[in-house]
């Protein structure tokens, strides 16, 4: 049951009162938390009421802005310990904060023969800066290693920083797997060589009390939509002397001081990396997250790890569930696999019993390589989260497993064939139009997919595959006597099933048929149209696109 805390933690978070979304259990929090009213409000303010620049016009009305403006630098150098609130510098996010930092420094900084070092579970926008620098600049680009359950390993890390190393960047907790690493070790000994230390605190500031002085790091990034804040607003906070030192990340209008036609003079810092206007309604909105923030962290705190302990009971309590991370040393984010099920097929089922969870490779696809998987279910909890969530989670997981478990009874009734050669109407097509709801319409496709013939392993290469973020599709086509032939695969028995539609509708026909075929509008005639949305699900957007190119190739001019 819902605590007395947690119910009245919720009424501070408009969505959970929204009729729309109120009977959805969010648990994809370290993809976005939900936004306080707060920070709702002060931002319809600032719009409606107080619509001015900062740092510019001297009415009074900009004047007044420009001060809650600045003030709320200081309540972010509060939040994370930072020496002076000249060391806060205003970003779009902690992605654009990185490259703000490793745009400067690779201007100067590195030097041939030094290293970089990031750990191998590092979100990509931690990864690919320091990547494309390293190969720029002839550097050397190292990896913290983990071990086989995606833990740090501490000692073998430690052993990889040497004189050479020039620069440290690694996440205070891992995005994917909830894991807290020891940053504080891992800092003490960069510090021991020289070397600068940027970590990532995207997923730590809502649910670690932050001290940027205390760690002694040199630059900590992070965002203001995943601690209860508004989208579009972020944070570098640096050194202040590091920060003089690095060049200009933009240039415009006021970071400057005195501009001619010959020459430029910058701002100090921060103002100096700001650009243009800032996200005046974002800063505001973020300095109502950090107070509130600070002044509920016990109990955020105490309903967090309460919380999680319950998902980690849920979630061991069923034998089929692999656990990914450090289930001690965590904040309440926990990565899972399910044996022999995708977890797309999983997120999907959920999905339409109202259960928002992320799924794939979360923006870290060099850890699943190391893992040796292609990707987890992640449930991401918040403290307004509460009981009732993970009891239902925990039903509807269970009952989505046996749906999709190879033994369960619906797939062990005869498969679907069809003959595409033929003038038959489409069984595929028939058996989803006849589905009287979206299990029924989910429980066809699955049998769909069964008799889509699986590809092997040596057509499943770069060339065949079709990316999307959440399930892996290879695509094969060739024509044959002028018909179109398509072969495909997937580990998701959904997104074979969605293969087996196109394939049944476009296989056989010639290339100039396929170009005149309407592929969006017949599958939005069998209401599986939502399947080529562009968001990063399940590639099927892609795939078509695949096989019209192809066409396109192939047909005569």
């Amino acid at each position: 049951m819902p605590t007395k805390s947690s119910e009245s933690l919720r009424q501070h978070f408009p969505f959970f009162s929204n009729a729309h979304a109120g009977h959805c259990v969010y648990l994809d929090n370290a993809a976005t938390s939900q936004k306080l009213k707060g920070v709702i409000d002060v931002t319809k303010e600032y719009y409606q009421e107080r619509s001015v620049n900062v740092h510019r016009s001297s009415h009074q009305l900009a004047a007044s802005v420009t001060e809650q403006f600045e003030q709320s630098r200081k309540t972010v150098q509060r939040f994370i310990g930072a020496k002076s609130h000249n060391e806060i510098v205003w970003t779009k996010g902690a992605t654009e904060s990185i490259n703000l930092v490793a745009t400067g420094l690779a201007k100067s900084y590195f030097k041939p023969g030094d290293s970089i070092l990031v750990s191998a579970l590092e979100h990509h926008a931690n990864i690919v800066p320091w990547q494309q620098i390293a190969q720029a600049h002839n550097l050397q680009l190292k990896v913290f290693p983990v071990d086989s359950f995606g833990v740090l390993k501490l000692q073998a890390s430690l052993d990889l920083i040497d004189d050479n190393t020039a620069l440290v960047a690694i996440g205070h907790v891992s995005n994917a797997l909830g894991n807290i690493n020891p940053i504080a070790d891992i800092i003490n000994k960069s510090k021991q060589v020289g070397a600068l230390t940027l970590v990532d605190g995207t997923q730590a500031v809502s649910h670690l009390a932050v001290d940027v002085q205390q760690l002694n790091c040199d630059f900590y990034v992070f965002s203001g939509h995943k601690m209860f804040g508004p989208t579009g607003i972020g944070v570098l906070y640096g050194k202040y002397h590091l920060l003089e030192q690095l060049p200009a990340y933009q240039l415009g209008g006021e970071m400057i001081k005195k501009v001619s036609f010959t020459d430029t003079t910058f701002q100090p810092p921060p103002l100096k990396f700001e650009a243009g206007t800032p996200n005046i309604a974002g800063v505001l909105g973020l300095r109502v997250a950090c107070e509130f923030i600070q002044q509920h962290r016990n109990t955020l705190l105490a309903l967090e790890h309460d919380l999680y302990q319950e998902l980690l009971a849920t979630l061991t309590d069923i034998p089929q569930v692999k656990l990914w991370g450090d289930r001690i040393n965590s904040i309440c984010v926990q990565s899972f696999t399910v044996e022999g099920i995708s977890h797309y097929d999983l997120a999907v089922l959920l999905d339409k019993r109202n259960i928002a969870v992320r799924v794939g490779h979360h923006c870290a696809m060099p850890l699943m390589h190391e893992l040796g998987i292609d990707g987890t279910v992640r449930v991401s909890l918040a403290a307004y989260n509460n009981s009732d969530d993970i009891v239902v989670f925990g039903t509807a997981l269970k009952e989505c497993i046996g749906l999709l478990s190879d033994n369960s009874p619906n797939f062990t009734e005869q498969t679907l064939s069809y003959n595409v050669h033929s003038n038959r109407p489409s069984p595929i097509a028939e058996s989803i139009q006849r589905a009287k709801s979206w299990d029924q319409t989910y429980r066809q496709l699955m049998l769909a997919g069964k008799s889509l013939t699986r590809l092997e392993p040596q057509y499943k290469t770069e060339r065949s595959a079709v990316h999307g973020c959440e399930s892996q599709v290879w695509l094969r086509c060739s024509l044959e006597q002028g018909k179109l032939v398509l072969n495909g695969d997937s580990p998701s028995k959904i997104v074979r099933g969605l293969l087996a539609v196109i394939f049944e509708a476009l296989s056989g026909k010639t290339t100039h048929q396929v170009l005149e075929f309407n592929l969006a509008e017949y599958l939005t005639s069998l209401d599986l149209g939502k399947h080529l949305s562009e968001s990063r699900g399940n590639g099927l957007s892609a795939v078509v696109n695949k096989i019209v190119a192809y066409c396109q190739l192939h047909t005569p001019k």
